[in-house]
Parts: C-alpha cells; sequence; structure tokens
C-alpha cells in the first residue's frame, strides 16, 4: 500500500469513527489534497539535491582524469614524487637593535681627522628571508639598513635625514647532496655566503662582513669534514681593482672522539700588488684543537704560520711570522670565566705575522674586552682602536681574562680585563696598552635584551687599529698607526644598545 492509500484509509477509518457528515468529508477532502501537495514538494526536493549529487561526481571523475594526465617531468627522484599541494617553508629571521653611546677618545691635541669626543645613538636593521624548498635545497638572504650616522636622524632625506642605504649581506643558494648521489652528503653553498674561520675569529668573520662572492664546498671525508671554498672581495670601489684580493681555503675537520678534535688549514689570497702593477700571494697555514676537560672545563688553542710577499706592503721585505693562542674556559661557582693568552710575531715595519683580516681591513670577536677588543655592545662607532692579534704585522702578546655571573634571574653581569704588549713598532713603545669592560646584559626574554655599560683603556703610542690594513697611507712600509708617536691616551666610553634577535 503507498503513501497516499494509507493516509486516506486513516482518514475514512477516523471518519467513521467520529460519524460521517458532508461537512466532515469537505474537510477531509482538503486535507488530502494539502498532504498531497507536500509529498510532491518532498519528490521534487529529493530529485533535485540527487541531481547536485550527481553533478559533484561528474565534476570528481573530471578533475581525476586532469590529475592523471599531469606530466610526470617535475619529479626530481622516482622515489620521491612530487607532492601538488607541498610548497616551500619561508621563516624570517633577524636582528632590530638600537645602540648609543659617548666616548672620550683622550687625544691631547686632536688631528683634523681625529674625533676626541664621539656622541650617538644609532639604529641599526638586519632581516633575514629563509626558504626551505625540501629536496635538499634552501636559499638565504639577509638585508640590512645600515646604521643611521647622526644623534639625531630619519631614514627620509626629506625630512632632514642622512642617506641610510638598504644593502644585501647575505644572498645564498643552500644544497646537499643526497646519499645515493655520487657527491654523497656534500653540502654546496655558493652566492654571498658568510664565512668564519675555525681559529677564534682571529682570522676572518663573518660577524664583521666577511662575505664574499663565493662557492664553499664541505664534503665529508670518512669520518672527517673537509671545507674546500673559494671568494672574490672587492674591498672598496670594483673600477679600482688595487684593492681586491681572491680568498683559497682548505680546512680539515678531524673529531677525536666526542671530547676532543682537531682542525687543519691552509689559506692562500691572491692580492694586488701595493703598487697596482701586479698581483702576488699571501698564505697562512695552522693547526687549532679543542679538547673538554671533564664537566665544566673546555681547553682550545692553536698554532699558525704565515708568508707574505713583501710587495704587497710596499716595501723589499717579505713578511714572515708565527702565532700561537690559548684558552680555558669554565663554570666558576655561579658564573662562567675566560682565561686567554696569545702571541704574534712581529717586526719593525710590519713584517710579521699577518692574516686575512688585515688585508681585508676587517676583524672578528676574538678578544674578551671593550675597547683594543671589541663586544657585541662595544661593536659601534668607537671601535677604532680595536687590535688584530699581531696588531697589523707589528707583533702582539696578550693576557686577558673575563667572567660573567647572574644577579637575578633576567640579570647578568660581566667584567674583563686584557694587558696587550710586546709589539716592535719602531721608535714606539712595547707595550699597547691595557682595557677594562664592565656591563650589565638584562633578558626581557629569549628574543629581547639590552646591554649596558662602561669600558676604559690605556692606549700607547703602537696601536695600528684593525682598519689601518698593512699599507701606511704616507706610502712608507707597514701599517699606520692611531696616534702621534709618543702620545698616551686614556680613552673611557659609556653604552647602551637594545636589541631583538630572532
Amino acid at each position: 500500500m503507498n503513501m497516499r492509500s494509507s493516509l486516506i484509509a486513516l482518514c475514512l477509518s477516523t471518519c467513521l469513527t467520529l460519524g460521517s457528515s458532508e461537512s466532515i468529508a469537505a474537510s477531509l477532502e482538503d486535507t488530502i489534497i494539502d498532504l498531497q501537495r507536500q509529498i510532491d514538494a518532498m519528490k521534487a526536493q529529493q530529485q533535485a539535491q540527487q541531481r547536485e549529487v550527481d553533478d559533484l561526481r561528474a565534476q570528481l571523475q573530471v578533475q581525476r582524469r586532469q590529475v592523471d594526465e599531469v606530466p610526470q617531468v617535475a619529479q626530481v627522484y622516482d622515489d620521491a614524487p612530487m607532492s601538488l599541494t607541498a610548497g616551500p617553508k619561508v621563516t624570517f629571521g633577524g636582528q632590530y637593535r638600537v645602540n648609543a653611546y659617548t666616548a672620550d677618545n683622550g687625544f691631547d691635541n686632536p688631528a683634523p681627522n681625529e674625533d676626541d669626543n664621539q656622541t650617538a645613538s644609532r639604529f641599526r636593521l638586519r632581516q633575514n628571508v629563509d626558504v626551505d624548498f625540501g629536496e635538499q635545497l634552501k636559499t638565504h638572504i639577509q638585508f640590512e639598513l645600515h646604521h643611521t650616522t647622526d644623534n639625531v636622524t630619519t631614514t627620509d632625506q626629506r625630512r632632514g635625514g642622512e642617506s641610510t642605504e638598504v644593502s644585501v649581506r647575505h644572498a645564498v643558494m643552500d644544497y646537499t647532496f643526497r646519499p645515493d648521489n655520487v657527491f654523497k652528503d656534500t653540502h654546496v653553498q655558493v652566492g654571498l655566503v658568510p664565512l668564519q674561520d675555525y681559529f677564534s675569529q682571529t682570522q676572518f668573520s663573518s660577524d664583521w662582513d666577511y662575505n664574499p662572492l663565493a662557492a664553499s664546498f664541505i664534503v665529508p671525508a670518512g669520518g672527517n669534514r673537509l671545507r674546500l671554498f673559494a671568494g672574490n672581495l672587492e674591498e672598496g670601489s670594483e673600477s679600482n681593482v688595487n684593492d681586491d684580493f681572491v680568498h683559497y681555503q682548505a680546512d680539515l675537520d678531524v673529531p677525536l672522539g666526542s671530547d676532543a678534535g682537531i682542525y687543519l688549514t691552509g689559506t692562500a689570497l691572491n692580492i694586488a700588488d701595493a703598487d697596482g702593477n701586479g698581483d702576488s700571494w699571501h698564505y697562512n697555514y695552522g693547526i687549532s684543537g679543542f679538547m673538554l676537560l671533564g664537566d665544566n672545563l673546555r681547553a682550545n688553542g692553536f698554532v699558525m704560520g704565515s708568508s707574505s710577499d713583501g710587495s704587497l706592503l710596499g716595501g723589499n721585505d717579505d713578511a714572515d711570522g708565527v702565532a700561537v693562542l690559548a684558552q680555558l674556559t669554565g663554570s666558576l661557582s655561579s658564573g662562567r670565566f675566560g682565561l686567554l693568552a696569545s702571541y704574534a710575531s712581529g717586526e719593525d715595519d710590519g713584517t710579521g705575522f699577518l692574516m686575512p683580516m688585515a688585508f681585508a681591513q676587517s676583524y672578528g670577536y676574538w678578544g674578551y674586552t671593550g675597547i683594543l677588543t671589541v663586544q657585541g655592545p662595544t661593536d659601534t662607532g668607537f671601535d677604532g682602536d680595536a687590535v688584530n692579534m699581531s696588531n697589523n704585522g707589528y707583533g702582539m702578546s696578550s693576557i686577558q681574562a673575563r667572567y660573567d655571573f647572574p644577579v637575578t634571574e633576567a640579570l647578568t653581569a660581566y667584567i674583563s680585563a686584557g694587558w696587550y704588549g710586546n709589539t716592535d713598532a719602531a721608535n714606539r713603545a712595547s707595550n699597547v696598552g691595557t682595557d677594562f669592560l664592565a656591563m650589565g646584559t638584562y633578558r626581557f626574554n629569549r628574543y629581547f635584551v639590552l646591554d649596558a655599560g662602561m669600558a676604559y683603556a690605556r692606549l700607547k703610542d703602537s696601536v695600528s687599529g684593525y682598519f689601518q690594513g698593512v699599507q701606511s697611507t704616507t706610502g712608507n712600509s707597514g701599517a699606520g698607526f692611531n696616534q702621534a708617536r709618543g702620545e698616551e691616551r686614556d680613552k673611557y666610553a659609556l653604552f647602551t644598545r637594545i636589541q631583538a634577535e630572532f
């Protein structure tokens, strides 16, 4: 019996029970008609829904056919089919910082090019964009908004600000070969590559913009790793090739268990001669290593030699030398300590031990103090008295110590002292200077930090700042000096830095 017959029977049964009459019959017929209309409407709605389902099934079949027809030439490896929905992973790191300082350089009678008193507040921005494509390929780029240069400045010249440049600091294509490739697990970086030595930042440092146009390869060699790179540095205007050089490097990392290791290194620089009429070679070669001495102590150090053609320095004598560094770090009470001793041989005409950063007029965080060496918060506009470990070929020894300890959960204190001497600059003091630093670091969280402190140094006339390079501006052999012969200075600095790094 269908639905309509059932409803009619139900209505007739009801009528017989209640008593039949013409009025009841008429009312019953109207009810039956209304019910029939509702049934017809429900059937029409059901048919429409069925048509929608059929349409969706047809669309799905079309999409499946389109997927089957996609060519597979975009696959890189047979066992790793390309996902139509996968995309690269993009991350954004960076560093935002404002530093402010006031420094008294201590010149008695400053020359026109000597800034006796410096006061400034400066902003710098570095923004990273890192893209991981999977399939062993990554890219990295870092943009830098350079330090603003005035006490009060903006990045808008229309409002009276200085010209503030945005440049590309890093730009790297990073690829690692698959384990089943003939070059298995070889790591390749090409572009503007940040490069750093394995010798405590005494040779070259990416932290100080040693980011040449380079190709770098890290090759597994048994249980060891071999790093090879070649980089081209433009040290000034590209139209002036006389200050450019090419850097070739080979480093072998040899682990000695989990608690020790050594590095063997060889460096070759092809550099334009001082007179601009040719090019010559500079070499470094050495061994460095580290060892864990229990849970709380670590020892590291190196021995390195150097050889330079004399034409690179503007003189007739070749430059040769040796450098040694030893360092012990560890925990003491609630804090951490460091002890460092260094020696680099020198000559009175600057033909002693030299390293790449001397030719590049660059630097690195190799020491503990704040003026003759620098830390992050003192790496700013008053860092011109910082010296490399050989005082630009005149030779130098140093003894340095540091200690940092927690004051509160968020606040850390840092103190350091250093003696720098035993240099051999002609007719100048054998003592370079003494240096003291005290500062505090407050961490709001893991990314946001405030530093503040003070530094003092007693500086002798033999200071040859890192920016002096290896050639004197007067045309004499050897690097220039930061002050006149016989002049001694007391340099003071107060500084602060607030920084977000992520």
